[in-house]
């Protein structure tokens, strides 16, 4: 299930003075399409490493999304060079409910920049955008991920099992962020 209504960008970047939070652009796609192939982004997210054709529709692509109310991709970027070192998504389940997605480009992992964007990204889904609930999901091995997640006042609501990529199983913490508990 998606939004019912179109979700509309930020009319001004996200930011903390740190880092910034807006819509993607064509200068971005390079940076975007060589994190798809970097091996411990491909180690936790299940999407196929951009081919060219998706760099040719990447930001159509995350255009399309926002029109439709099925997620709202943005870039995460260096508040003070506008340099893209990661990018965010809202992934709708509903109108109150989204999921939160996240990678830091290698050069920038360790420097706070997840927990900043997450914090950033919540803010403003349960204030501007009214949403009720945010979930996080990550891999119970993906530390860096339970680290941001907790970071950022997401809550441990439980842990779910699927199945992995390899045929083996894995284990999948939930994290929630409600509006009583929204990041200031």
């Amino acid at each position: 299930m998606t939004r019912s209504a179109p979700i509309e960008p930020p009319a001004t970047p996200l930011t903390d003075g740190t880092v910034a939070l807006r819509p993607r652009r064509e200068s971005d796609v390079e940076s975007i399409a060589a994190a798809s192939h970097d091996p411990e982004i491909r180690r936790w997210l299940d999407d196929e490493p951009m081919d060219a054709q998706a760099r040719r529709d990447c930001v159509a692509r995350g255009e399309d999304m926002w029109r439709s109310g099925k997620a709202a991709p943005l870039v995460i970027a260096d508040a003070s060079t506008d340099e893209p070192v990661g990018s965010i998504n809202l992934q709708f389940r509903s109108d109150t409910v989204a999921t939160v997605a996240y990678g830091v480009f290698p050069q920038r992992r360790g420097q706070g920049v997840a927990p900043r964007a997450v914090r950033l990204l919540a803010r403003w889904a349960l204030t501007d955008l009214g949403l009720a609930r945010l979930i996080l999901e990550a891999d119970e091995a993906n530390l860096a991920s339970i680290r941001v997640a907790e970071k950022a006042g997401f809550h441990r609501t439980g842990t779910r099992t699927e199945p992995a990529g390899d045929g083996d199983r894995r284990t999948i913490v939930v994290f929630a962020l409600g509006k009583s508990g929204a990041t200031g």
